[in-house]
């Protein structure tokens, strides 16, 4: 018995010396290994195994917002989002991410600004402009939405979301003939979209070309649109 008792201690403290090894490295390592296996609940287990061996890393902190976002933990994302910002306020993608939360609760001013303080940081970033437009076309700042999918679109030319949404803004705002060229550019991008079938659709319609408006429609219904 006492040999066996020996043995299980010397067991655990073996195992405990190779815990202790661990670098905050390597449980961030593991984390994003966990998370991309879609097992959250122990990636944030090893986040935050990261996190109290090096509490200052903001990637770590950002890490840990991805994985409780997709648990639809929202308050605990921005959270760990915001002490992200807090400990590397150059680090743009905390506030697209913290941005898209936002604007997920209808809250959609503050979520303006956090698309905002992205952009201030890269002003590159792509996803920030579109995401900003998608913001103000809920806004019903249609003007505003297009000049922000247009710097998106001159950014990346190729991104068929952009074309359909800024066709969507030019819909509200009773400018067919554009919005189709929109959503042309957008399914040339991207065939099989067939929410941009059915969009051009509805503006041939507006236009009284109802047979151009039927062929579209059709191909959204046959690419899945169900309206």
């Amino acid at each position: 018995m006492r040999l066996i008792y020996t043995a299980f201690i010397l067991l655990l403290v073996l195992t405990m010396s190779a815990q202790c090894q661990q670098t905050a490295e390597d449980w961030f390592k593991k984390a994003v290994a966990l998370s991309i296996q879609g097992n959250y609940d122990d990636a944030i287990k090893a986040y935050d195994e990261a996190i109290r061996l090096d509490p200052n890393n903001a990637n770590s902190w950002f890490n840990k917002g991805l994985a409780l976002d997709n648990q639809g933990k929202i308050n605990e994302a921005i959270k760990a989002y915001d002490e992200a910002i807090r400990l590397n306020p150059n680090l743009a993608e905390p506030w697209i991410n913290k941005g898209l939360v936002l604007y997920n609760q209808s809250k959609y001013d503050d979520a303006i600004k956090a698309f905002d303080e992205a952009i201030r940081l890269n002003p590159k970033y792509v996803s920030a402009w579109y995401n900003k437009g998608r913001t103000l076309i809920m806004q019903g700042k249609y003007d505003d939405a297009i000049k922000a999918f247009d710097e998106a679109i001159r950014l990346n030319p190729n991104l068929a979301l952009a074309w359909f949404s800024k066709g969507l803004a030019l819909v509200k705002l009773d400018k067919y003939d554009d919005a189709i060229k929109a959503f042309d550019e957008a399914i040339r991008l991207d065939p099989t979209n067939a929410n941009a079938w059915y969009a051009k659709g509805v503006a041939l319609e507006a236009l009284g070309r109802t047979s151009e408006a039927n062929a579209a429609e059709a191909n959204a219904k046959e690419l899945g649109y169900t309206g």
